[in-house]
């Protein structure tokens, strides 16, 4: 079942290093987490609009998610390296720096941002840190047109 495991919102901006940190408050085995939005917003461009999770530029497919929770080394562990994505470098900047995903029946704009089920369960300690980053903030890429800050609630599965 699911355990929210922060007392205040986590946030995090989409750009200059402003990830949101948040300790694991058990040790355990992590099968997924899930974020809910409580508030705020994140631009990758003032052109297309205000997201939850990702970015709405056409170059991302219109609805890519960019919400990667790391671990403390900024390594991806939530959604696994293996399902991020990158673009072809003709088509951005960012080039083969994978940095965005889909979930099926997930948009930019859900009120929920459910992990899949990870195959190898993350093991944590009690205090480890984790970290919330937007995908382009992350590879420190394609920053200088992002703004703003998303602020969550953070749930975990523990198998």
């Amino acid at each position: 079942n699911w355990q929210k495991i922060n007392r205040e919102p986590i946030c995090f901006g989409a750009r200059g290093n402003q990830y949101g940190a948040f300790n694991i408050p058990k040790s355990g085995r992590i099968k997924t987490m899930k974020l809910i939005h409580k508030s705020g917003s994140i631009e990758c461009n003032s052109a297309y609009g205000a997201s939850y999770w990702g970015c709405i530029n056409p170059r991302y497919y219109g609805n890519m998610l960019m919400t990667i929770i790391t671990n403390d080394n900024k390594e991806s562990v939530l959604p696994p390296v293996g399902e991020l994505e990158a673009l072809q470098p003709e088509e951005h900047s960012c080039g083969i720096k994978k940095h965005f995903y889909s979930l099926d029946g997930t948009s930019h704009t859900s009120p929920e941002l459910v992990y899949r089920d990870l195959s190898n369960q993350l093991s944590v300690l009690r205090n480890q840190e984790l970290q919330i980053w937007y995908g382009q903030d992350w590879i420190d890429c394609s920053e200088e047109g992002n703004n703003g800050n998303t602020c969550v609630d953070v749930f975990v599965w523990y198998a």
